[in-house]
């Protein structure tokens, strides 16, 4: 959604911005993980989106179940996004700084797809390959597809490679169709 991704790009950033200064973007990212998942929770979702709950009261009860996972920082943030009724922004909050960590470490999660198991040997290898299109390091994680037949689709970020099967057949039938 376009509108919450907006919302939360200034958030984002900010946070990314303190956390680069303080050499602590790692635990940002677990405080951020973590505010986002409980802010993302079925129980916490109609609290959150009820305007006539104390901002206060709301506020400690959602510090209150982070616990101390949270810095004097972190809970910060959370009141600033309480108070502004953005606690519903936090998952993507989350992403857009994991966006921003993964470009200033240069570093990218790729996921391979493929119908059957993906050896060692070969995760090393597309992972240098990727690695060297990219200029990134790389974290592999695979799974299985058996719907895919054969071949494999690798993900990373914005990249999409389509080596499937399925993929390859319906390339060539967009060529036959012209």
């Amino acid at each position: 959604m376009a509108e919450l991704s907006t919302i939360a790009r200034p958030y984002a950033e900010a946070i990314f911005s303190l956390a680069h200064e303080a050499a602590k973007l790692a635990d940002w990212s677990d405080m951020l993980a973590l505010a986002a998942a409980v802010a993302a929770d079925s129980n916490m979702q109609p609290l959150i989106g009820n305007t006539n709950i104390n901002k206060s009261r709301l506020s400690g009860l959602f510090l209150d179940i982070c616990g101390d996972k949270l810095t004097v920082e972190g809970k910060n943030t959370i009141k600033v996004l309480v108070e502004n009724r953005r606690l519903n922004v936090l998952p993507e909050i989350a992403k857009q700084f994991e966006a921003l960590k993964a470009e200033a470490e240069k570093t990218v999660d790729a996921e391979v797809i493929s119908a059957f198991d993906v050896s060692q040997a070969q995760q090393k290898q597309i992972a240098e390959k990727l690695k060297q299109r990219l200029g990134r390091e790389v974290t592999l994680t695979c799974r299985v597809d058996e719907s895919l037949l054969g071949g494999v689709i690798i993900k990373a970020g914005d990249l999409v490679i389509d080596g499937s099967a399925i993929g390859q057949i319906h390339k060539l039938s967009v060529e036959l169709a012209r």
